[in-house]
């Protein structure tokens, strides 16, 4: 089905593997090939894997890895220079291993990927910089509760966005997520081409802006991870916003349920179910 040429993978952390669920119901059923994919954080993270041909891959790994973690946070690590938070190392771990060989050349010969990641503003330092951006953007979430955030843009945040397709390995494609999904504490402060990257949900964890060309283009399918109100999800002709039923049992951050991960999933399969059959109606 070529109706939908542009595809949009909202962040969301953990609860990102329901777009997993969601695609691999929905795609085959109504055989979705898009021109362009556009992902932030755990989002791209997904697209990857799944335009590489290796979500389930990526899923066994991601839950083996998460059932052998105790705990999302090791105090005592602090005092032997060790991170506190074990998130980093599971996460790229996990990300680089699936983008394997095949996985790239899927990626690279498949549709444009793109990636977004935020960038603090010049008169903010690289601390600051990073404290001013992710409390403006929790604030603005907590408070508004927007699908599209405007706060990291008014105070001067700027993006950036990669094309997947454009690099030459996995770990050069895992660098892009990993900017992507920048977040301290839970990741380290990361620089790209000299400069602090941050989350692109900074910016805008629904990121349509990274597909901007393609409005107009034929429809964009827009896969949100949480639950919004109604009134609040855009209305905009050509452009399909899909939600959860209900808020996927795995907190953003948690890296020790591989139950809520698999429940994640299977609440997308779900969904997935369900749009198939509204869909032809």
């Amino acid at each position: 089905m070529k109706e939908f040429k542009t595809v949009v993978f909202s962040g969301g952390g953990s609860r990102c593997l329901w777009q997993v669920g969601f695609w691999d119901t929905v795609s085959p059923e109504l055989g979705l090939k898009p021109d362009v994919v556009a992902g932030v954080s755990a989002g791209a993270a997904m697209a990857a894997m799944i335009f590489g041909g290796a979500s389930q891959t990526g899923i066994r790994m991601i839950k083996e890895a998460t059932a052998l973690n105790r705990s999302n946070f090791y105090p005592s690590n602090i005092f032997r220079s060790k991170p506190a938070f074990p998130h980093y190392a599971i996460y790229r771990n996990t990300v680089l291993n699936t983008l394997d060989e095949d996985a790239v050349k899927k990626i690279r010969s498949g549709p444009e990927v793109r990636v977004m990641f935020a960038h603090p503003p010049s008169y903010l330092g690289a601390r600051s910089g990073v404290v001013a951006g992710l409390l403006g953007y929790t604030l603005e979430k907590h408070i508004k509760h927007p699908v599209h955030p405007v706060a990291g843009t008014r105070l001067g945040y700027s993006a950036t966005i990669v094309k997947l397709n454009e690099c030459s390995t996995g770990e050069e494609m895992t660098n892009m997520i990993m900017y992507s999904s920048c977040t301290p504490p839970f990741l380290p402060v990361l620089k790209y081409k000299g400069n602090v990257a941050l989350d692109g949900g900074v910016i805008d964890n629904v990121p349509v802006r990274a597909v901007n060309d393609m409005n107009g283009k034929g429809k964009m399918l827009v896969l949100l991870t949480r639950l919004y109100d109604k009134k609040s999800i855009p209305q905009i002709s050509g452009r399909l916003y899909v939600q959860p039923s209900s808020m996927p049992p795995v907190s953003k951050w948690d890296y020790t349920n591989p139950t809520g991960l698999q429940g994640a999933y299977d609440l997308g399969r779900a969904d997935g179910e369900r749009f198939i059959k509204d869909y032809r109606k």
